[in-house]
């Protein structure tokens, strides 16, 4: 039987890359591994060594990689390392967020990329391969999934779930994702990238309560973050699975629009558990706001940060700094929004113009004089808060986007100290 070998990259610029394994590596793993008369392999070189790859790879032909902009290089790296020690004939296939933004640029270093949602492009394109077949197109685009409950549940015994660290308060901690897609388009975010992403599917809250019944009873994980971009957006979704979830003692993160909060969904919250709510807030002018395509205004901000504080949820802040048409007035506009709300964690990151945005794809729209084309500087408050600055724009260089960043951390540790200071598990 033919072994199919998935590798995770290393992030390096990380403070600790070791946190969690990669859940959308393990959904394609999982699904060729269901679906393929094949046996699947996986290597995290975030906790594996380089050792344990060659050994892996001597007896696989076909290796699967999942791609992020920030190590897109280290990646091509480690592929031409591999070519050089592999089977002659062996097909590197490439998959994730910067695939789905570059494909044709990632086509050079692949034999093909998958764009978009992996799990069945992949799998057929596998069953293909181990057929003897050799599609001619290199470029393959996958269609969304419309039932999540057919995709199945990551099967986390291809990795060693002790060698992964999260913790939050003490308890052991893992991601899940619950639904897919955002109906919404901030220009900031590669998600607007497929336009099909857009419509958003769920997970029923009965498989998705099974699911964490399972990592609870198998693995100890009795907290958990939900990666979904708006858990919030179905409230009888939601309803049900605080219906499934009361009483018991998990407890839940997850990310929140300040435009999709009211009282009856942090009561919902708060009876499954969700301790700690993470806000897209991005800016405190409204004008910058407007220039992102968020759709938010500045009195959802206050409303939802106030009202999720009566429900005794923590409030993380997410800011973007040096958007097009940023000025020291904007960003007194943020230091004074956040002086208001209080919120108990601040992330605070330069804008990156990601591949996949339309600010990568369309700079002169947003007056954006230069990109810079190194990927390895794509990263954001890694390690020691250091952060990349690849982008300039008429009235803004590389040097003025780090001072527009300083100048406002600076001012929120004034207004907000705790808040910056707070480190744990970002």
């Amino acid at each position: 039987m033919e072994k199919i070998l998935f590798i995770k990259t290393p992030i390096p610029m990380l403070q600790d890359d070791k946190l969690e394994p990669d859940m959308g590596l393990l959904y394609c793993a999982t699904y060729v591994k269901r679906h393929c008369d094949v046996n699947v392999s996986c290597v995290d070189l975030s906790v594996d060594s380089k050792k344990k790859l060659f050994e892996e790879a001597k007896d696989s032909r076909i290796f699967c990689f999942s791609t992020f902009t920030a190590n897109y290089n280290l990646t091509v790296e480690i592929v031409r390392e591999l070519r050089e020690k592999v089977k002659k004939g062996s097909i590197f296939i490439a998959g994730g967020h910067h695939a789905s933004a570059l494909p044709e640029q990632v086509a050079n270093d692949f034999d093909y990329v998958i764009q978009g949602e992996g799990e069945i492009a992949e799998s057929n394109l596998i069953n293909k391969l181990i057929r003897g077949e050799k599609p001619k197109e290199k470029i393959i685009v996958g269609k969304c999934v419309e039932n999540l409950n057919e995709i199945g549940w990551i099967d986390y015994s291809l990795v060693n779930m002790d060698n992964y660290t999260r913790k939050v308060n003490g308890r052991k901690s893992i991601s899940i994702l619950t639904s897919r897609g955002c109906p919404y388009k901030c220009e900031f975010c590669n998600s607007t990238l497929m336009k099909a992403y857009r419509t958003v599917r769920f997970r029923t809250a009965e498989d998705v309560v099974d699911e964490i019944k399972m990592l609870n009873f198998k693995y100890g994980i009795t907290s958990f973050r939900i990666q979904d971009d708006i858990f919030s957006i179905n409230r009888n979704r939601l309803r049900k699975m605080a219906d499934l979830l009361e009483g018991y003692n998990f407890s839940f993160r997850c990310f929140a629009r300040v435009d999709n909060i009211d009282e009856k969904i942090l009561e919902d919250f708060k009876r499954m558990g969700v301790v700690h709510l993470s806000f897209g807030v991005e800016s405190g002018s409204q004008k910058i706001l407007d220039n992102m395509n968020k759709g938010i205004c500045i009195e959802d901000i206050c409303k939802s940060i106030f009202l999720a504080k009566k429900y005794q949820m923590k409030c993380r802040v997410y800011l973007i700094v040096g958007y097009p048409g940023e000025t020291i007035e904007t960003l007194d506009e943020t230091i004074k929004l956040i002086k208001e709300i209080q919120p108990d964690d601040l992330s605070i990151y330069p804008l990156l113009p990601y591949p996949g945005t339309p600010l990568y794809s369309n700079p002169k729209k947003y007056k954006i004089t230069y990109i810079d084309p190194d990927f390895s500087k794509y990263y954001q408050i890694y390690g020691n808060k250091e952060c990349g600055y690849v982008f300039e724009t008429e009235s803004m260089t590389l040097e003025k986007l780090k001072f527009y960043r300083d100048y406002l951390v600076k001012g929120l540790e004034k207004v907000c100290p705790w808040a910056i200071e707070d480190e744990e598990n970002r």
